[in-house]
């Protein structure tokens, strides 16, 4: 996937003619990205957008990411601190933006150069929209093929709507960027739908300033690491009407090892159920209005994690299977199927799944 071009020094944060009100502040948490962050902050040099403050948040990396950082001087603003996961190195970079609008990136992404600008004139346009959002490509750092239009694909709630995003966000109009280019955006209150499964892409997202507000969205929590984008969008969303950019915004890295281990998909699955359970608890009334459909997805939820943990916790595996029952109704054949491998010993686990490598491999 060709990176794209270096574009002039526009981004010094300690230049204190950049006014506020058109500043875009873009906030990345990096953690042993020193061979993908290159790349990311060459994206943000090439932005058509001017005003921009990049701060990289280092969380405790140990590969030398400060070092590649330190050798941009003052082009990118760097806040260091001890690992402490993406939500709380998420929340310290937003917490020390100075723009107007706060964009986020992951370290091994790359934006598109009229990403910011296209965003910008988003939230411009459309004051009652609180976050913006937009589709993306994906490519495989390994072979380089590129998946167009990628969060129907990785977002089942686009996926599976009839008519992709324009289901789920029914207001859909024309913009024109400064440069005279025509796209589209759609846009409309989502905080119901997003209650159920996020489909806001969280390295494509921007909002103002002010969202970030207590009495708005709050920072983001860190208690469920690898789900708390899905918990501030919601709480965004209620805030105010969401926006989709039906443009790729940016190139999405897909890599071997991406929060593909067992350890991941156990965190996963369990900070999947405390985020839905959060959401629930904190508004009973559209939870009591939509209880049968709440109810199927946190005793699916459940069943994930239970499926998740069997090899490593079955206890607590145990204890998921009977939650999913007992609390929200869950029983069908894919619990009994569960029961089944949960009281089936490990040995035997292992052997069959030794198996299926060697058919798959034959």
């Amino acid at each position: 996937m060709p990176g794209p071009q270096a574009g002039p020094d526009l981004n010094s944060p300690l230049n204190s003619d950049l006014n506020p009100a058109e500043l875009i502040s873009v906030v990345i948490p990096a953690y042993n990205a020193r061979h993908t962050l290159p790349a990311t902050l060459e994206s943000l040099f090439a932005q058509t957008w001017p005003h921009l403050e990049i701060i990289v948040v280092d969380d405790g990396s140990t590969d030398g990411t400060a070092q590649m950082l330190a050798q941009h001087g003052a082009q990118v603003r760097v806040l260091s601190q001890p690992n402490g996961g993406l939500a709380r190195a998420r929340a310290t970079g937003v917490a020390a933006a100075r723009g107007q609008w706060i964009a986020l990136l992951d370290a091994d992404d790359l934006c598109r150069p009229d990403r910011l600008a296209l965003q910008a004139r988003v939230l411009e346009a459309l004051p009652e929209v609180v976050l913006c959002a937009g589709d993306f490509d994906a490519f495989d750092d390994r072979d380089g093929k590129v998946s167009p239009g990628h969060a129907a694909r990785y977002y089942a709630r686009i996926g599976r709507a009839r008519q992709g995003i324009r289901s789920l966000l029914r207001r859909r109009e024309p913009l024109e960027t400064a440069w005279g280019e025509q796209f589209h955006v759609c846009h409309g209150p989502a905080y119901e739908e997003l209650a159920h499964g996020n489909f806001m892409h969280p390295p494509t997202l921007m909002f103002r300033r002010e969202l970030l507000r207590a009495d708005q969205a709050g920072s983001f929590e860190d208690d469920a690491r690898s789900m708390c984008d899905w918990d501030w969008i919601v709480r965004a969303a209620r805030c105010g009407e969401v926006a989709f950019v039906e443009r790729a915004l940016i190139d999405y890295r897909l890599s071997a090892g991406q929060m593909s281990s067992p350890r991941h998909r156990v965190r996963a699955t369990v900070d999947t159920l405390r985020v839905a359970e959060r959401i629930c608890q904190r508004d009973p009334e559209l939870y009591l209005r939509q209880l049968p459909l709440f109810l199927r997805e946190l005793g699916g939820f459940c069943l994930d994690a239970a499926d998740a943990l069997i090899e490593t916790d079955r206890l607590e595996a145990a204890r998921m299977l009977l939650r999913s029952s007992t609390r929200f109704g869950c029983l069908d054949m894919r619990t009994l199927r569960l029961l089944a491998k949960l009281l089936t010993p490990r040995r035997m686990l292992l052997a069959a799944r030794q198996r299926r490598g060697i058919a798959t491999a034959g």
